[in-house]
Parts: C-alpha cells; sequence; structure tokens
C-alpha cells in the first residue's frame, strides 16, 4: 500500500466524503462517528479523560501497490 493522502482534522470535523471512502457499515458519516467513538474512547479512558469530539484525527487514504 502507498499512502496517497495524510491529513489531520478534528473528529468532529471529518467528512462525510471521508466516511465514505472508508466504508464503515453503510459508509455514512453517522455511522463511522458511532463505529470511531466507540473505538476511541478507551484510549481517552485510559488516559483519564473522556471522549473529545473537537480531538485531532488523522485520516489516510491510500492505493494499492501490490496485491
Amino acid at each position: 500500500m502507498r499512502d496517497t493522502k495524510v491529513s489531520v482534522v478534528p473528529f468532529n470535523q471529518v467528512s462525510a466524503d471521508h466516511a465514505f471512502k472508508e466504508g464503515e457499515d453503510n459508509r455514512s458519516l453517522k455511522k463511522w462517528r458511532e463505529v470511531h467513538r466507540k473505538a476511541f474512547t478507551p484510549d481517552y479512558k485510559a488516559v483519564g479523560q473522556d471522549f473529545d469530539e473537537k480531538g485531532d484525527c488523522v485520516l489516510e487514504e491510500f492505493e494499492v501497490v501490490y496485491r
């Protein structure tokens, strides 16, 4: 795989387009946020914090170079 785009965006500003490209469940932004909130919350708790909707997410887009 090869990264084609890497960006840092607050959780609450991730776009519907990115959510669709990532392909979670029905590809909606609502489902993306639900799945990722569940994934990120334990990490916040591990450092004694509540999940922060304004916290940064690193978003990657990539292409498959070799199969």
